[in-house]
């Protein structure tokens, strides 16, 4: 069964600073129209941020479109034409202060296919070493760090529930159990 999509016209509905909404009119499988909206985002990175201690670093910081604190990995978004490993190195240092020595990519998830293009590319983090954070003029947050398992038992149970965070942790314990089994 084919299940592609053709589109047929384009019209971008809203030009925003970091979002771009398009409303696209397409040819379905069967011949027929549909009309598609969906959000264009620049993409992210993240990473797991491991120290020698078996800790993670992870940040709480307040999500507009949730009205709540929410605990998550350091993150941020792609600039226009950014390499996403340039991305995180530069991200992990403004937000926890922080260079790895070892990076091992992840994979990228698509974290809503419903409506948005957004990628995020996903890294484990390790040797650390700390310096001073460089935070942007307009982003406050809290770094904390806690015991990987403890981290892990939080995504399991939904104590963390930001997506990113919960499939980053996954696919590092993952990683890290295959390196020990070696």
């Amino acid at each position: 069964m084919e299940l592609n999509e053709k589109t047929l016209d384009s019209e971008q509905i809203f030009d925003g600073r970091l979002l771009k909404v398009y409303r696209d009119r397409v040819e379905l499988t069967n011949g027929g129209t549909s009309t598609r909206e969906f959000v264009h985002h620049p993409g992210g990175v993240a990473a797991v941020a491991l120290d020698g201690e078996g800790n993670v670093y992870l940040e709480r910081q307040f999500r507009y479109p949730y009205h709540k604190v929410v605990t998550e990995i350091p993150a941020g978004k792609l600039e226009p034409g950014e390499d996403p490993f340039e991305a995180i190195k530069r991200e992990l240092h403004e937000e926890i202060g922080a260079a790895a020595g070892r990076w091992d990519a992840l994979g990228h998830i698509m974290p809503s296919v419903g409506y948005t293009d957004e990628m995020l590319y996903l890294y484990l983090a390790r040797e650390l070493t700390f310096g001073e954070r460089h935070l942007d003029q307009d982003e406050f947050l809290e770094p904390f760090k806690l015991p990987f398992r403890q981290a892990l038992e939080m995504a399991a149970d939904g104590r963390i529930n930001d997506a990113k965070t919960v499939a980053a942790l996954f696919r590092a314990e993952k990683l890290m159990r295959e390196e020990a089994d070696g």
